[in-house]
């Protein structure tokens, strides 16, 4: 064993240099490389070990046959109904193996060959599972009974809440409004589901403002505004969907509909006011006169910001932006390494939720494709240009706060944002005690060859990384079968892993802020547009996953709104998305640190965890007396240690 000696740190921080290359670890952990031509997230190779390589292969032997036609009839029929006969057998023994979790045999890694053994959801994450699938069941089956949207939404509610589970909120905002207000349509966009799409309008939005400044606008309260003069106040404010604009009616399915709306919201001393909504370039909507109409507009935003949050904010920019990061570390730091366990514990059970979640929510004939608007094709596609879009660099809650313009210093108001740098920071102050102990100062950091590989590995280009890296083939397999099967990589793509990484790290601050951002986005920032879901999405009549009608098109309402099994199954999913809350942020539960200087620094970080669910819990209570609703998704008590649903 070949012994790495760093002498120029102090004898306390000497553990780091004893590193054992990981490479049994490594050999766990690949990248699916089928999709790189696709410029999406690097994602977990769905085979474990040699024995799921092979399995891989025949899988792909039997596509690649089916797909060319080279199966005659009735062979090709017959693969073609075994494949759905596998897919039918392995759902089912997913809820087998679920109900049997009590016993031992069945809490083990064994049934799920796509995994390596230490990312299986362990016994108790499984029991979790299994009181919220009985639950759901539960609740189906009352719901179905209904012959109404209305029945089958109350049935639901009733059972969810003899397990323990509240109505949505906005159930209740509703029925004190009657229907959804303005002012809670305002209100959404800072503490919604969906709390990532809001900005200030900015001097190159002027051209975009030139189409609608030819009058003046009215507010509620009588008030006339001018757009521009409101906008060089800093007070005029744009929720758009830009990476919606470019779906076309291909990209729909039959008889849904999402659009790339743009609303505009003016900021009064109390708080946001809607001013109109763009429907499409040309074609803009008012509060007033008819009712009617700006409601369908409203809830027509509504389907385009779910859409977003769904495929973007919650899907490509928590559980698949941190996959990487999953994949990586095991791959490139040996578990002994400070960074390693720094972040491995936010990690925990990441794999499995999104191999999970590529069937439940990506597959052929899943979620995406049974309640949304996009294809499966589209979705995947602007899951793909989102990620590609956003840097690293932007994962940062007072980065992004700053590009948005949405500091406090415009908006006062912003629940997300206010209670969010509180953990933040709190966060920032973890890693800024822990890793100096290991890393003196920028030399360290920059000659620990272990953090530098794992950099490398998220930061390079993949045409400059090596080939076996993308093995997707056992290695004695003759490259002409490969080519056959196309499993053969024929030219890698000149993008890294993770936009805007960095390919070396030169500072101790930069491993700083690069671990910070790591652990918010897979703590706090996914507790915010995961945990919100059943609240804001589970009461489809608030934000429908999708359009039934265009809002100028409608004959009413209803006819927007999706039908009775599709609003069940809305609700349904939002219920399955924020059911389990597994492990809670800095709990010694979850972060078994060893070393007691370590346990003194994490202590130091649940003692400022709890000073900040104070200080949230008396904010809500100041919301609660404003609003009529509080927004408890960042107190540190609900917040998870690691991304799981």
């Amino acid at each position: 064993m070949s012994v790495v000696t760093l002498t120029h740190l102090p004898t306390h921080q000497l553990s780091m240099a004893f590193y054992n290359p990981p490479r049994k670890q490594q050999g766990q952990y690949r990248y699916d490389p089928t999709g790189l031509a696709q410029q999406g997230p690097a994602r977990l190779f769905p085979y474990a070990g040699e024995d799921g390589l092979l399995r891989y292969v025949l899988k792909q032997l039997g596509q690649t046959l089916l797909e060319t036609g080279r199966l005659s009839q009735p062979w090709n029929l017959i693969a073609a109904q075994l494949e759905q006969q596998t897919k039918a057998l392995d759902k089912a023994w997913f809820y087998l193996t679920t109900q049997l979790v009590d016993f031992k045999l069945f809490q083990s890694g064994w049934f799920n060959l796509d995994l390596p053994p230490d990312e299986q959801f362990d016994a108790n994450f499984v029991q979790a599972r299994r009181s919220m699938m009985n639950a759901l069941g539960s609740a189906k089956s009352a719901a179905e009974q209904a012959t109404s949207v209305s029945d089958g939404r109350s049935h639901f509610y009733e059972v969810l809440e003899q397990h323990g589970q509240p109505r949505p909120v906005t159930l209740k905002l509703h029925q004190r409004d009657g229907g959804l207000s303005d002012r809670e349509f305002a209100r959404q966009r800072l503490a919604g589901q969906n709390p990532m799409a809001l900005r200030r309008v900015q001097p190159t939005d002027q051209p975009l403002l030139n189409t609608w400044a030819g009058e003046q606008y009215a507010l509620a309260t009588g008030e006339l505004i001018n757009l521009t003069q409101a906008a060089m106040s800093n007070l005029l404010y744009i929720a758009d969907y830009p990476v919606l604009e470019n779906l076309t009616a291909a990209d729909l399915q039959v008889g849904r509909y999402v659009g790339s709306p743009i609303a505009v919201f003016y900021q009064t001393q109390a708080g946001l006011e809607p001013v109109l909504i763009q429907l499409e370039p040309g074609h803009v909507v008012r509060p007033k006169p008819d009712a009617d109409v700006w409601m369908r507009a409203k809830l027509f935003v509504q389907v385009a910001d779910l859409t977003h949050h769904e495929l973007i904010s919650h899907l490509a920019d928590t559980h698949l932006a941190m996959e990487a990061f999953a994949i990586a570390t095991p791959r490139q730091l040996p578990a002994n390494h400070p960074v390693y366990r720094l972040l491995k514990p936010h990690f925990e059970f990441l794999l499995a939720i999104n191999t999970r979640g590529n069937e439940v929510l990506l597959g052929k004939g899943a979620a995406i494709e049974n309640l949304m608007a996009p294809t499966r094709v589209a979705a995947i596609g602007l899951i793909n240009t989102a990620y590609r879009e956003r840097p690293f660099q932007a994962y940062a809650l007072p980065t992004n706060m700053q590009q948005r313009g949405v500091t406090a210093e415009f908006l006062p108001e912003f629940p997300y944002r206010d209670d969010g740098l509180l953990v933040w920071q709190a966060i920032a102050h973890y890693t800024s005690a822990f890793l100096p102990r290991y890393y003196a100062d920028d030399a360290a950091v920059q000659q620990d060859p272990y953090l530098q590989a794992w950099a490398a590995e998220l930061g390079e280009p993949l045409d400059v990384r090596p080939v076996a890296e993308f093995a997707q083939a056992p290695a004695w397999m003759p490259a002409e079968i490969t080519s056959q099967l196309g499993l053969g990589l024929e030219e890698l793509p000149n993008y890294p892993r993770v936009p805007g990484f960095p390919a070396q790290i030169f500072s101790l601050q930069q491993l700083i802020d690069i671990t910070t951002q790591i652990i918010f986005t897979c703590g706090p920032q996914h507790a915010a547009v995961n945990f919100s879901q059943f609240d804001y999405v589970g009461f489809p009549a608030n934000a429908p996953l999708a359009a039934y009608c265009l809002p100028d098109v409608c004959q009413s309402l209803a006819d927007l709104m999706p039908p009775l099994p599709k609003d069940l199954g809305q609700i349904e999913l939002a219920f399955a998305l924020s059911g389990i809350r597994w492990g809670q942020l800095g709990s010694s539960a979850h972060i078994r640190f060893v070393d007691s200087g370590d346990r003194a620094i994490l202590a130091q970080f649940q003692a400022e965890l709890q000073a900040i669910e104070q200080k949230i819990t008396v904010r809500n209570q100041e919301r609660l007396e404003r609003f009529d609703v509080d927004y408890p998704y960042l107190l540190p008590s609900r917040i998870p240690n690691s991304i799981n649903i």
